[in-house]
Parts: C-alpha cells; sequence; structure tokens
C-alpha cells in the first residue's frame, strides 16, 4: 500500500471519528440538559410537598379542610416520587453519554495522530519528488581529467591499491574507536588522572518532515539542494590478483 493511499485511508478514518464525536458531544449535551431540567422539577416538587405538609398539618390543628389538605400532600409526594425516578434516569442517560463523548474523543485523537504521521510522510515524499524532477539544481560534478591526461594504467592501479589499504585501515580504526568512545561515554563527568571527561548539551536540528508540511501548507514547494555524486573504486580484482600468486610469472622465472 503506497504512503498516499495509507493517508487517504487514514483521513477518511478520520472524517467519521469527527462525525462521530460531534454527534456524541450533542447527545451528551442534550443528556446534560435533561438532567438539569429534571433536577429542577425535583426540586420545585419537593418545595410544593413542603407547602403541602404545612398545609395538612394547619388543617389537623384547625380541623377544617382535611381531607382536602391530605389528597394535596398525598399526589405531590406521588409526582415527586415520579420526578425522581425521571431525574435518576436522565442522570443516568447523562453519565452514559458523557462515557460515549470521551470514548469518541479518545478514538479520535488516536486516528487524528495517526492521520498527522500519514499526512507527515505524504507531503515529504511528494515534496522529495517534486524537488528531485523540477527544482534540484545541477550537483556538482567531480573534476575529470580530459582523455589526453589520463595516467597510465599501472598509476591508476598503484593508487587505488593504497586507496584501498587505507580505506579498510580507516573502517577498522573507526570502528575501534566507536568501540572506545562507547565505553568512555559510560563515565560520569569528571576528571581521572590526566583524563578530563565533559559533556555538552546536545543542539537542536532542523525537522525536514514538518519544513516540508509547512511550505505545502502554504501552496510552496520546500526548496532543495543536490548533493555530490557517489563516487566509488573497486579495485577488488586487483587486490585479488595481488594476494594469488601469479603462476605463468612463476613459470617463466623459474
Amino acid at each position: 500500500m503506497s504512503v498516499n493511499s495509507t493517508a487517504a485511508r487514514t483521513m477518511a478514518r478520520l472524517v467519521d471519528a469527527e462525525a462521530t464525536l460531534t454527534a456524541a458531544t450533542r447527545e451528551e449535551a442534550r443528556t446534560a440538559r435533561a438532567a438539569t431540567r429534571a433536577a429542577e422539577r425535583v426540586l420545585k416538587a419537593r418545595t410544593l410537598r413542603a407547602e403541602a405538609r404545612q398545609a395538612a398539618r394547619a388543617a389537623e390543628r384547625t380541623g377544617k379542610g382535611i381531607a382536602a389538605a391530605t389528597r394535596r400532600l398525598a399526589t405531590r409526594e406521588a409526582r415527586l416520587t415520579e420526578l425522581v425516578d425521571a431525574a435518576r434516569a436522565r442522570r443516568a442517560e447523562a453519565a452514559t453519554a458523557r462515557r460515549a463523548r470521551r470514548a469518541a474523543e479518545r478514538r479520535m485523537e488516536r486516528i487524528a495522530r495517526r492521520a498527522a504521521l500519514a499526512a507527515t510522510r505524504a507531503v515529504e515524499k511528494i515534496a522529495t519528488r517534486l524537488g528531485e524532477t523540477t527544482l534540484t539544481p545541477a550537483p556538482q560534478a567531480d573534476p575529470v581529467l580530459p582523455a589526453e591526461q589520463v595516467p597510465a594504467v599501472e598509476d591508476i592501479e598503484a593508487h587505488a591499491t593504497r586507496y584501498a589499504d587505507l580505506d579498510a585501515q580507516a573502517k577498522t580504526y573507526a570502528k575501534l574507536a566507536d568501540a572506545e568512545k562507547t565505553w568512555l561515554r559510560q563515565l560520569p563527568t569528571g576528571t581521572y588522572g590526566r583524563v578530563v571527561i565533559t559533556r555538552n548539551p546536545g543542539r537542536s536540528v532542523l525537522d525536514g518532515a514538518a519544513v516540508a508540511l509547512a511550505y505545502t501548507a502554504r501552496g510552496e514547494v520546500p526548496p532543495r539542494k543536490a548533493t555530490r555524486a557517489t563516487f566509488k573504486c573497486d579495485a577488488t580484482a586487483l587486490l585479488a590478483a595481488l594476494a594469488t600468486p601469479d603462476t605463468d610469472t612463476l613459470t617463466l622465472t623459474a
């Protein structure tokens, strides 16, 4: 699967996740409003029940309107019970909607991170293609001798042999130096005899992917520069010939 198709699929999932989050947010707001209204109705019903109780007590003291006050109190207590049950149901719905919204938010954040990574990779790939095909300046060319100034084959082979030998030594010494450096990096900062171990703070480096993304967001192609052509000198056959005695030469010598 290509980078662009992966980014497209991830963006499509992000759009679906955003739609789900929007719907969940609206449902959370709706259920929260319903729970708030239900709680207000319960509070009002409790106030009315308290008033009905006071009226019933007053009726009992005066002996007048006791039946009507008792019926009113019973009605308001039943209404309060009904409203309390409804408020509990509304609170449960609001809690469920709140959990659904949080789950949708976490899912969208996960997909958004993946979409941002996929988009960055796609932009970097597109910017690389554009830079390499249309905007990259010509690479610096090696100074090459004209045909009449090319040295003799013996001189070329001699230089190639020395280069191969020195290159092998350099790689060997570089590996040994890296091993010693790895061992020394374990030491804390300080002075050990005539050896001083120090550490300088690291530096920041330019984020090429972020730069490409910023340029592309503005509708511009990020600037690029070319590198020199890779140079290789293959003296494998020459080294093999030097390592293996020439039987024809030995026969003639003998």
